[in-house]
Order: C-alpha cells, then sequence, then structure tokens
C-alpha cells in the first residue's frame, strides 16, 4: 500500500468470533473525515468523506445541489483543516447565492429545490461513437484502480473516461460523494462534459442520475445496478444509463444513441 493508500485507511486489532471461538486479527477500515462548508462565513452543510480530492468534492456538491451553475460563481474556496479528520471549506460566492431551503438525504445526495429546476433533455447524436468494447474494457480499469476497496470492501469508487480511457478516477466512503467529486474535477478544468462519460461502483438511484443530468454527461454507467426511478429519468431526458458493466458486457436500460455495437 503507497503512502496516499494508507492516509486513506485506518487499522485496528479486532476481535472475529467464528461461531466457536474469539480471535484476534487485523482489521483494516476506511478513514472518515468530517467537511463542513461554509458560505459567506455561514455554515451551509456538515458531510462525511473520504478527505481526498475536497476542492473538487465542495465545488461538485454545490453544483449539484443548485448553488452555482458555473465554476465561475466560486470566487474562493478554502479548504483548512481544524483537527485530525475535521475540515472546513470556506466558499465566497461571485454572485447570490439561491437561498432555497435544501432537505438532503441522509447520504447528502439530493437537494429537493432541484426538483424544480428543469433538467436538460440530452440530445440525440447525429451518430453513435462511444464502442461498446471500450466501455467493458472501463470496467477492468476501474477495478484496477479500486486498491482502497480491495482492502476494505468500505468505499466507492468512480472515474470519469472519454473515448480513449480514464481521465479521472476518485474513491469516497459515499457514492453521491465519489460522483460529486467528478463533476467538481470536470468545472474546475473546463473539461467538455459531453465528450465524458461517468463510471460508478455504486448503485445509481435517481439522485445519482439528476446528479449526471443536470453535468451534461451523455452516459452514466455502473458495476451496480439502477433503479427504477432513475430508468424512467433517463428515458425522459435521453441519459445513456448502463449498469452490471463487465468485461463481458453490459445492462442497457436507454441508450440515446451513444454506443457502437
Amino acid at each position: 500500500m503507497n503512502d496516499a493508500a494508507s492516509r486513506l485507511v485506518r487499522q485496528y486489532t479486532v476481535e472475529h468470533y467464528d461461531g466457536a471461538q474469539r480471535q484476534q486479527r487485523s482489521f483494516t477500515t476506511c478513514a472518515e473525515t468530517t467537511l463542513t462548508i461554509y458560505i459567506g462565513g455561514a455554515p451551509f452543510v456538515r458531510m462525511a468523506c473520504s478527505g481526498e480530492h475536497m476542492p473538487e468534492l465542495v465545488t461538485g456538491f454545490l453544483f449539484s445541489s443548485g448553488v452555482i451553475n458555473s465554476v465561475r460563481d466560486i470566487a474562493a474556496l478554502d479548504i483548512v483543516p481544524q483537527a485530525d479528520a475535521v475540515c472546513e471549506a470556506r466558499v465566497q460566492l461571485s454572485t447570490s447565492p439561491d437561498t432555497a431551503p435544501l432537505t438532503l438525504t441522509s447520504a447528502l445526495g439530493w437537494s429537493v429545490p432541484l426538483q424544480d429546476r428543469a433538467l436538460p433533455r440530452l440530445p440525440r447524436p447525429t451518430a453513435p461513437s462511444w464502442e461498446a468494447r471500450r466501455i467493458m474494457e472501463a470496467a477492468r480499469t476501474l477495478d484496477a484502480r479500486s486498491e482502497i476497496f480491495h482492502l476494505t470492501g468500505g468505499c466507492h469508487n468512480a472515474a470519469l473516461l472519454n473515448r480513449e480511457g480514464l481521465v479521472f478516477f476518485c474513491m469516497d466512503i459515499g457514492r453521491h460523494n465519489a460522483i460529486d467529486t467528478l463533476i467538481g474535477y470536470a468545472l474546475r478544468h473546463d473539461l467538455d462534459r459531453r465528450d465524458l462519460m461517468v463510471l460508478s461502483s455504486g448503485r445509481i438511484a435517481s439522485e445519482i442520475a439528476h446528479k449526471a443530468l443536470r453535468a451534461g454527461f451523455p452516459i452514466l454507467a455502473s458495476l451496480s445496478r439502477a433503479m427504477a426511478a432513475s430508468i424512467d429519468l433517463a428515458r425522459t431526458t435521453g441519459l445513456t444509463l448502463l449498469g452490471n458493466v463487465r468485461t463481458s458486457g453490459f445492462d442497457i436500460y436507454h441508450d440515446n444513441g451513444c454506443i457502437v455495437f
């Protein structure tokens, strides 16, 4: 395990009961950081995260929550450690924030005011340009980068990919956080999100599909499965939605004409 990975885990001596006796063993689990986001000096939200890629996570969360519409709406963003595994993100906006109250799921994944915002209808491409074999290869790429998951079984992995391969990988203890981190990375690096797909290890509930749609990603794929509301949303909005992605194939919940078979 390299130094970067070691900062994201904690090791303990625990006891295991095998049905007959208790035995001590070493146990490795994901580290957890408490992050509080302040906007203009006022506390906005507190979340648990892995503590990695925090500027990207904060940017993506604010975008997904509808607080910002562009990275240019952020005048300043400072990550300030407070104590061991406690950080503050101090944000100053260049525009007046949306002051509508936020109602968040237990996973801090979805803002109710976004229900009232028009989600884009993704245009159907003139010709498919994402090769199915590349999508299947992406499953191997994600698995190869998932060192912390293989070590602990306690995190979610996600990646941005273009038609040639991996652009950015992240992990987090929350699947919503991982998707927000991808969005924040794309925003902060001024990437054309129309040319990127998202691959996640977590199940796709409707709030994950909302995030992908708001960001304008044409393809959302997962090693896991999509829930009913996300499938309905994809078929309404033109989001290409894929599940059970493996090196041997994948399930197609909706294809908006993106994939070359």
